[in-house]
């Protein structure tokens, strides 16, 4: 990524389990307060432009929502890239045996022409895998056993894909071949980090979402996974970069 002036500094030598320290990971100043962020911030713009839609209601009538949406969507559009640009950090920061964490050093000549193309990058590493199974729905409208043998095999490569687009930060990354080497290079553990991956994810999808739980406690401990995850994937290629070999 382009986001690094230096590799950070390995945190020391933790004695925990390794379980228990990956659900650690979010449990730190800098991981707290881009949980609240993204939690709170869009809720304080939504009162916001509730605020300003009563007040320019009167004046604007039927031209009210169109201003408040040129007003809005430049916000919603750069706060959604960096919700996905620091979900990237945590991999890349994670990768470098980083176990808490941390504040995303953006540099000053980063722009936001470069965090979107950040963000379209992650966003292919996604769609090279999930494409064959969006397809075959758009171009069958079922959802039956080949539907979810390709969703299935997606969700296989999405893990891999897209640490090799978060590390090398190029499209050329995403080479399927390079993709089916480095999974066959460390099978074993990569089968068992995306179990990892499908468990948590699960849990989130088919226990958290359907309870009846206030909105913001679940977006809670959905970013909080979603913070664990991303570490976890970026451990796997500290324990595995020499198997890996990306030459990084």
């Amino acid at each position: 990524m382009k986001i690094l002036e230096e590799d950070p500094p390995l945190s020391d030598e933790c004695k925990l389990p390794w379980l228990i320290d990956a659900l650690l990971y979010p449990i730190s100043a800098a991981g707290m307060i881009h949980i609240a962020v993204f939690i709170f911030l869009p809720r304080l713009v939504s009162l916001l432009v509730g605020l300003l839609s009563s007040f320019l209601a009167p004046i604007l009538r039927q031209g009210t929502a169109y201003i408040i949406f040129l007003l809005t969507a430049p916000f919603y559009i750069v706060f959604g890239c960096y919700v996905f640009y620091y979900i990237a950090y945590c991999v890349f920061n994670s990768s470098k045996g980083t176990r808490r964490a941390s504040d995303a050093p953006i540099l000053d000549t980063f722009s936001a022409a470069d965090l979107a193309s950040q963000v379209i990058l992650l966003v292919g590493c996604m769609a090279i895998c999930l494409w064959p199974a969006a397809v075959y729905y758009v171009l069958t409208k079922r959802t039956d056993l080949p539907f979810l043998l390709l969703s299935a095999l997606g969700v296989f490569f999405l893990p891999m894909s897209f640490l090799r687009g978060v590390m090398f930060d190029s499209f050329d990354a995403l080479n399927p071949a390079r993709i089916i080497q480095s999974i066959c290079s460390t099978f074993v553990s990569y089968c068992g980090l995306v179990l990892f991956f499908l468990v948590l994810g699960g849990a989130i999808v088919f226990v958290l979402w359907p309870l009846s739980l206030w909105r913001f406690v679940s977006e809670i401990i959905t970013f909080y996974v979603i913070f664990v995850l991303a570490h976890r994937l970026g451990w796997f290629y500290w324990w595995h970069k020499d198997r890996l070999d990306w030459g990084l």
